[in-house]
């Protein structure tokens, strides 16, 4: 029966094409990613209820609550609205056994500087070219067609499955979507993240603190030398921050600090009156772990502790910033999580891949982040992420999916999925 899910999965090649096309063709751009006119999520999640429910499944959609940061205890950015961009759930039961959650996010980054078509969904190469081709709807398009295949083959299932489409993973979103299916009960023996890349198992990922300051200088003429230039005193402010990105990457050299926003001034005869500055930190498993033994909190505490006093004592030798000191502002701390690589869940589906492609996958931890951390970290569910993601193609003008990877990691997924839930 294995042999026969495998090739009708290889069968199905152009119907997987089609539904990760169909997907791609429709703009589910993130509210906050820059875009002139970004579209948010909700009609993506509509297309894809019709074909789960199409499938069988029971259906939910649901915006995330305007407080998920502040009651999951997460740092998050304030004041997002999530009206009208729901999350999707899809549950599907066959019985008693075990309870998999099947994660993907359907908003995308901006589009707006795109150098190809990022709607057209063009199959050239033996790729599919778009947005989101990549990252994520590729891996939504892998999990819906192993589920369908499974369906499809006849199997006797046991156990259930939760598929979820979230909103918010992207552009400083910190994965309110999934916060909000953890607060509302939507939990398991495992979860597997589909937004991965190909050939490679993840199981775990760096976490992410942004930080934004804010710097008041004087606004004056700049013909009289009347003012005190927000750009100079931003510059005192940048020499705290390269002192605590030498150090960090001195000691953790993937521990990267990155000055991603210095902006100031009006017009060349104003002196600039505000300067603001934007970074972030990555920081590892370890630090998170450190931080909730001295802390009672699982993220970067002690880092903010030390970024501030840093500044601090910085402003505190200038004779303006001492009296005026710059204003700083937490705007996310995306958690970190490690899980072990004797994980049996993760042997078990190296095994199906194995099978599948006559060779083992990679076993990698992520630098950059996911929202996969809060099932491990949050949930206390083993968390793999999978999927069929080109590494270095998310975000980029050129965004792209290989068909053969789509096709791959559908029968991995539905393999592996069809074992766990005791189809054979």
């Amino acid at each position: 029966m294995e042999r026969d899910l495998l090739q009708a999965i290889a069968q199905d090649r152009e119907q997987i094409v089609e539904l990760c096309r169909s997907l791609c063709r429709i703009s589910t751009v993130n509210l906050y990613s820059g875009d002139r006119d970004p579209s948010g999520e909700r009609e993506g999640q509509e297309f894809l209820a019709g074909v789960l429910e199409g499938l069988g499944g029971s259906l939910r959609l649901f915006d995330c609550p305007a407080d998920i940061y502040a009651r999951m205890g997460v740092l998050g950015p304030q004041e997002r609205d999530f009206t009208s961009r729901p999350n999707l759930v899809s549950e599907f039961h066959f019985g008693p056994g075990p309870r998999i959650v099947l994660n993907g996010h359907m908003d995308t980054v901006a589009v707006d500087g795109m150098t190809i078509d990022p709607f057209a969904s063009e199959v050239r190469d033996g790729c599919i070219w778009g947005r989101g081709t990549s990252d994520c709807k590729g891996g939504i398009t892998v999990a819906v067609s192993a589920l369908g295949a499974l369906l499809q083959s006849g199997a006797k299932l046991q156990g259930s499955v939760i598929f979820e489409s979230v909103v918010e993973e992207e552009c400083n979103g910190s994965g309110a979507g999934t916060l909000a299916c953890l607060d509302a009960g939507y939990t398991g023996d495992l979860a597997i993240f589909v937004d991965g890349k190909r050939d490679a198992m993840i199981l775990g990922c760096s976490g992410c603190l942004t930080a934004d300051v804010q710097v008041t200088g004087k606004e004056g003429h700049a013909a009289y030398g009347t003012g005190v230039s927000a750009i100079e005193k931003g510059l005192v402010v940048k020499s705290a921050i390269d002192g605590f990105k030498h150090d960090r990457e001195t000691a953790r050299p993937e521990a990267r600090v990155n000055l991603g926003i210095f902006h100031a001034g009006v017009h060349p005869a104003v002196v600039p009156g505000k300067a603001y500055l934007s970074l972030n930190t990555v920081y590892e498993v370890d630090e998170a772990a450190e931080a909730q033994a001295t802390t009672g909190t699982w993220g970067a505490g002690p880092l903010r502790e030390d970024l501030t006093r840093r500044i601090r004592a910085a402003e505190a030798q200038d004779e303006w910033l001492r009296e005026h000191p710059s204003e700083i502002v937490w705007v996310k701390d995306l958690i970190p999580y490690a899980e072990p690589a004797e994980l049996e869940p993760a042997q078990r589906l190296a095994d199906a891949f194995e099978q599948v492609t006559g060779h083992a996958p990679t076993c990698e931890h992520m630098l950059g982040w996911s929202d996969a951390a809060y099932y491990s970290a949050l949930g206390n569910m083993p968390t793999i992420l999978f999927g069929p993601a080109e590494e270095g193609t998310a975000h980029t003008p050129e965004e792209y999916v290989r068909i053969d990877s789509l096709v791959t990691a559908t029968q991995v997924l539905a393999l592996f999925l069809g074992r766990e839930l005791k189809a054979w």
